[in-house]
């Protein structure tokens, strides 16, 4: 594969029943922060287009990039983010109260990043954490959790049998949007949980998109986007079954999902396709509505932001999340109505955003060069944002919120 590839039929279900329900045209890639004497070289951008599957519900991208261009060296740290980090201390322990039966068990991580869920539990069974981004797997392994650099499959599935066993618990969050080639996962998955074992992943769960309009959640990471429908009809295919779904309210609202073998199904299950199925969420009319969401909330903001530049307001980005450089990029928000973003992680302070080209800073920043305005790229963590900058916000620091609605707080 050379940088990208385009896929007429669906990754699910194969069929080549897919429909255009959104193009964002093309874009840099999410996560790809430039230095600054990377400003002048020319950007690699890609086509960003969402489809739905007329047969089997799911919806997702047909323009392919190359992961070992995206992941193999990532920005992204889940520790950075404390509601996050707090929230996968709190599944992990969960996880482990429910399945873990002995110190013996093992639970394998997809993705772990830089081991926070992993590291919450590591005392309480083994663990291993398969992380393909190597900056970021030098973190885990520091950490004193086992990892393996390498991209997640059949194959990989095998060796870790072969070398540690079946796994008790496969945890996944925030992955089963990212690969391309969910099949042989999913083929991976089945053998390593052997008979008993169970499959945890959470995913961004598609009504909040559509409702909410994240359309921001829409970058070249994240190739599926999944109700319980879709996924339902994908995981059937391996004599696999969805037991249990739960509703979480992260990254606007999420499902975490257990998959198994011959598990009885729950009634959150059956009430939660009855959810999706009055939602719609089985009908391309459904997402087709989705696009003119996004031109309003495109409207509606750039003529807020304009507004405050006339009136020489000073505005800053509050987070640089992946998310935020669809929303940047889409809507032409550059440097010219951005002053710079200010962002927790150290791995994108002193970077520069993709396409639009922002310069990131430690938060420490604005409290030294205090903005008008914040535009809270980081939108899903609103309410955590606003308590945290109580005193920013005492100074007359107002926040404008792009989504699902444009409003000021």
């Amino acid at each position: 594969m050379q940088n990208f590839f385009h896929r007429e039929n669906c990754h699910s279900c194969n069929q080549f029943d897919l429909i255009k329900v959104l193009d964002l045209g093309e874009m840099p890639l999410a996560n790809s922060f430039l230095k600054k004497e990377e400003l002048s070289g020319q950007e690699q951008k890609f086509p960003l287009v969402a489809y739905f599957c007329n047969n089997c519900g799911l919806l997702q991208l047909s323009d392919i990039v190359d992961p070992e261009l995206i992941f193999r060296q990532y920005s992204y740290l889940t520790s950075a983010s404390k509601p996050l980090a707090d929230h996968f201390v709190k599944a992990g322990n969960n996880f482990a109260d429910r399945f873990v039966d002995s110190k013996d068990d093992l639970i394998v991580e997809i993705g772990g990043n830089d081991a926070v869920l992993l590291s919450a539990i590591k005392d309480r069974c083994k663990v291993l954490n398969i992380e393909p981004a190597r900056n970021i797997a030098k973190i885990s392994i520091e950490k004193g959790v086992e990892t393996i650099d390498e991209f997640f499959n059949k194959k990989l599935a095998e060796k870790i049998i072969e070398n540690y066993g079946h796994a008790k618990i496969v945890v996944a969050n925030n992955v089963m949007a990212h690969i391309a080639d969910i099949k042989s996962v999913l083929e991976g998955v089945k053998i390593l949980i052997g008979d008993d074992g169970v499959f945890i992943f959470e995913v961004h769960w598609v009504d909040n998109l559509l409702g909410e309009g994240g359309f921001d959640q829409i970058y070249h990471e994240h190739i599926f986007y999944h109700s319980l429908f879709a996924l339902n009809n994908l995981v059937k295919q391996f004599g696999l079954n969805i037991f249990d779904v739960e509703l979480i309210p992260i990254h606007g609202q999420s499902m975490r999902v257990y998959v198994g073998k011959n598990k009885p199904v729950g009634n959150s299950v059956t009430q939660f396709l009855e959810k999706e199925k009055k939602l719609g969420l089985d009908k391309a009319k459904t997402f087709l509505k989705f696009s003119n969401k996004v031109e309003n909330i495109k409207e509606q903001l750039i003529n807020l932001l304009k507004e405050l530049k006339k009136q020489n307001k000073k505005i800053v980005g509050y987070g640089a999340p992946a998310k935020g450089n669809t929303l940047l990029n889409y809507f032409g928000i550059g440097s010219d109505i951005i002053d710079y973003i200010i962002d927790t992680t150290p791995l994108k302070q002193g970077m520069y955003t993709p396409g639009a080209h922002i310069p990131i800073y430690s938060p420490e920043k604005a409290k030294e060069d205090i903005p008008d305005y914040f535009l809270l790229l980081s939108w899903n963590y609103v309410d955590a944002i606003v308590e945290k900058e109580k005193e920013l916000r005492s100074q007359g620091v107002k926040f404008i919120i792009p989504v699902p609605e444009v409003k000021i707080i």
